[in-house]
């Protein structure tokens, strides 16, 4: 590393000089003879912000292996025999059973001291590999015994340059962990957290209602700092502040952070860890395959799960994640249905609009809670053939009243798929009863509703006495 670094500031040396000479014989062309020198510092420039990059990693690494040693040397001075070293329990731990987090690592042994770990929070034999974690056993609260800190190359104090456009330093988080791990551990945990420190002069984070800085979410989405965080912006003062910016579970990890310095002050920011701790709570009685997989299950394949009125049988893949297609499958049986869905809904309010949803009073029976009375639209929880039925009252003078389902699925198509027409010729009011049915093959999240159309200048409409009744006739499993 040390002949890397020499190498390369005798060739900073070499161009500066071969510089200088031709600045003295040369035509005096000044400015662009500038311009190539700004251009080779900032090329060594980055090329040392790397190297520094690297030995503050290495760095880290070794200030854990410190920790680790200062550790079996106390128990040694206290007169215990020390534990085996953190690699070798992890070897064992990796040749048998590696466990998740930390806290599981805890609760199997609690003697376990702070260090390094191997831990598979997607489960051991699937997924990715297992990750390199710090795990910190001793706390003051018996609670957050077994934090699970996961380490990445920004932990020290890094400065942002002289940049002024808002967000012009730009600096990517790598993790020592892949996103599907992390994903993972923060799903297995109660709480999980992350600080983004910065020591500041004159250095906005917000002003005059411009974001100068600014940080990216796991999903890359934009976040400003809150408006809290403002002492840099006093810019009167002269003295550096210290600011802590917490991020939870919602977002995280952190991916990347942003920073500017307009008014030529100083900036240094430092990320903290990404430190989850905890076990996610479960039902003693799981309701889902994510329940399983939070107890540790992680063998594809059949099981019983907790319903709403029975025990029901899924199928979960546990080599996917509980936010990926295919993770839970229901399976039923024949004439039995996993996921019982069956509603009717009744109004009696008279109804005189045109073309919307028609709306209903109160349920008679919404079981599966897929009708929406108060807006009358109907949405599928699952893919599989259902049956509509309407029945209702209209009273008219002249023209046309057409009563009809309407389809809107969830790509966002909309058709009508049923129609019944009612005609009359009488300036009278004609009061006809209406029933329309249909059989329809619907995906999970389409919707149907009943709404009414008036033609030829038909008047005094109105729908009363409506009930409108579903049920899911075969799920397809």
């Amino acid at each position: 590393m040390g002949r890397d670094l020499s190498g390369t500031i005798r060739s900073f040396l070499i161009i500066l000089a071969l510089s200088t000479c031709c600045f003295t014989t040369a035509p005096p062309d000044l400015q662009a003879r500038v311009e190539q020198l700004e251009k080779y510092y900032v090329e060594i420039k980055e090329h040392f912000e790397a190297k520094i990059i690297d030995l503050e990693t290495k760095v880290v690494r070794l200030e854990a292996k410190v920790e680790k040693q200062d550790s079996l040397l106390a128990d040694l001075k206290k007169g215990h025999k020390p534990l085996k070293e953190n690699v070798d329990i992890n070897q064992h731990c990796r040749q048998n059973a590696t466990l998740r987090t930390c806290h599981e690592i805890h609760v199997a042994n609690p003697s376990y001291p702070s260090g390094m770990y191997w831990i598979d929070p997607d489960g051991q034999g699937i997924g990715d590999p297992p990750i390199h974690v710090y795990c910190e056993m001793e706390a003051e609260q018996s609670d957050v015994k077994g934090t699970t800190s996961i380490l990445h190359d920004s932990e020290s104090q890094m400065d942002i340059g002289n940049c002024t456009e808002p967000g012009c330093y730009s600096r990517p988080i790598k993790y020592y962990a892949s996103d599907r791990q992390i994903e993972a551990l923060i799903q297995l945990s109660t709480y999980c957290h992350q600080n983004i420190m910065y020591h500041c002069r004159k250095t906005p984070l917000n002003f005059n209602g411009i974001a100068y800085a600014w940080w990216n979410d796991k999903d890359g989405e934009r976040h400003k700092f809150s408006n809290r965080s403002t002492t840099c912006d006093q810019l009167a003062y002269t003295e550096g502040y210290d600011l802590q910016y917490v991020v939870d579970n919602v977002s995280l990890p952190i991916t990347r952070i942003h920073f500017s310095n307009p008014f030529k002050g100083f900036g240094q920011h430092q990320v903290s860890r990404l430190r989850c701790r905890g076990k996610a709570k479960t039902e003693a009685m799981p309701r889902s395959c994510e329940d399983l997989w939070r107890m540790g299950h992680n063998l594809n394949g059949i099981y019983s799960v907790k319903g709403a009125k029975q025990m029901e049988t899924v199928f979960c893949q546990f080599d996917k994640r509980p936010n990926e297609q295919d993770f839970q499958k229901r399976i039923g049986y024949q004439d039995i249905k996993t996921r019982p869905v069956y509603f009717s809904g009744e109004g009696r309010r008279l109804f005189m609009e045109k073309l919307i949803p028609i709306p209903f009073d109160h349920d008679v029976v919404n079981i599966g809670g897929a009708m929406d009375s108060h807006s009358g639209v109907f949405t599928a929880p699952s893919t599989g053939t259902y049956f509509f039925s309407f029945t209702g009252l209209t009273g008219f003078k002249g023209g046309v009243v057409i009563t009809e389902f309407t389809f809107l699925s969830s790509r966002g198509v909309e058709e009508k798929i049923m129609k019944h027409s009612t005609i009359s010729f009488s300036k009278l009011t004609t009061f006809n009863p209406i029933t329309v049915q249909s059989t329809l093959r619907l995906q999970a999240g389409d919707k149907v509703w009943i709404n009414l159309d008036f033609r030829n200048d038909a008047t005094f409409r109105f729908v009363d006495n409506t009930i409108f009744s579903g049920w899911l006739l075969e799920e397809e499993i």
